[in-house]
């Protein structure tokens, strides 16, 4: 009996656990392959085949490769991270040589998520509450407006770029790391004024840069899929220990379920808020599977990248929350050898 063919192609390291979440979700079902520009990345442990992709192509080269690489190893189902937004505009080009991909097809959302100013636009109609105040630098003296603006009314400032990727370009501005208070703590995304000023100077501010209040409480990360019994909804807390709880609240399943809606995605998101001062700020949302979402699965019980593949092929598997509203969950590292 032959198996479905299923392509993860460039993603994190923590993709691993998803895909054995999905062989162990249809024990024989699925065949999997992996692919990456590092060589040795770890999934391709968990991988039946492996490959390597090209280092830097652009978009459109990378998409021909994509496709090229589907009929080449008869892929049936196209998981992808790398070029997420290029990829949903091709959704057509995929599905003509017989491709299925966990990917939604809506190119116009998936881009607008792409953005997070236009993210906090969009959802000002329908979670208004949940939307920070936020100032778009489009030169570096509006960067330095802005900032002195919001000082104005908060004790830090932070900053990104309005397209980014697993916060590579977030930095809080926080002139503390120079004092001796500082000694014991480790800098990391803080960054002081003067040394922001010196790294956005030789900028040309392509890429927007969003400036809003540093928000310091717990970060909340949203696991979410939506089925024919329901959205998926799974919030897992996240501390400054090795633990994370997974704690379902009314109040914030009601307000993803509405932005779920507001979406109208089909495929696997990840919506990322904090918690300040006993409110919820929206972050980002991510459309697809977030890096941790293993640890939402084991906490849970709910598999949700087997449901989401069988969903895909129209098959409909069943899921319920736990009876326990709090579960806390741990991750430890393992030692993987690479050869």
């Amino acid at each position: 009996m032959s198996t479905m063919r299923i392509w993860f192609n460039h993603w994190f390291s923590t993709v691993y656990h998803l895909i054995n979440l999905i062989k162990d979700g249809d024990p024989g079902k699925f065949t999997i392959i992996g692919s990456n520009e590092n060589t040795l990345s770890v999934y391709k442990n968990a991988c039946d085949e492996w490959y390597q992709e090209p280092y830097g192509i652009p978009s459109e080269q990378y998409i021909e490769f994509c496709l090229d690489f589907c009929q080449k190893h008869n892929i049936d189902i196209f998981v992808p991270r790398k070029e997420i937004v290029a990829i949903s505009h091709a959704h057509k080009q995929f599905e003509t040589i017989g491709v299925k991909l966990l990917d939604d097809a809506d190119y116009d959302m998936i881009s607008l998520l792409e953005d997070k100013a236009a993210t906090y636009k969009f959802f000002e109609k329908y979670v208004s509450e949940c939307i920070p105040t936020v100032k778009i630098a489009h030169s570096m003296s509006e960067f330095l407006q802005f900032y002195f603006e919001l000082l104005k009314s908060v004790p830090r400032v932070c900053y990104k770029l309005v397209e980014d990727e697993g916060a590579r370009s977030f930095r809080v501005i926080d002139e503390r790391i120079e004092t001796s208070d500082a000694l014991l703590e480790k800098p990391g995304a803080k960054i002081t004024l003067n040394a922001a000023i010196k790294v956005l100077s030789g900028y040309d501010f392509s890429i927007p840069v969003l400036l809003m209040p540093y928000l310091s409480g717990v970060e909340v990360s949203v696991d979410c899929l939506k089925t024919p019994n329901g959205n998926m909804i799974i919030p897992r807390y996240k501390t400054n220990k090795r633990y994370s709880e997974i704690i379902f609240k009314e109040s914030l399943m009601n307000t993803c379920s509405c932005m779920m809606d507001a979406m109208g995605l089909e495929m696997p998101l990840n919506i990322q808020f904090k918690v300040e001062s006993g409110k919820y700020y929206l972050l980002e949302v991510n459309p697809r599977m977030s890096g941790g979402l293993q640890l939402s699965c084991e906490a849970t019980g709910i598999n949700l990248p087997s449901i989401a593949v069988n969903k895909l092929l129209g098959i409909t598997k069943k899921w319920e929350y736990p009876q326990n509203k709090t579960r806390k969950v741990v991750h430890i590292e393992t030692p993987i050898c690479l050869d």
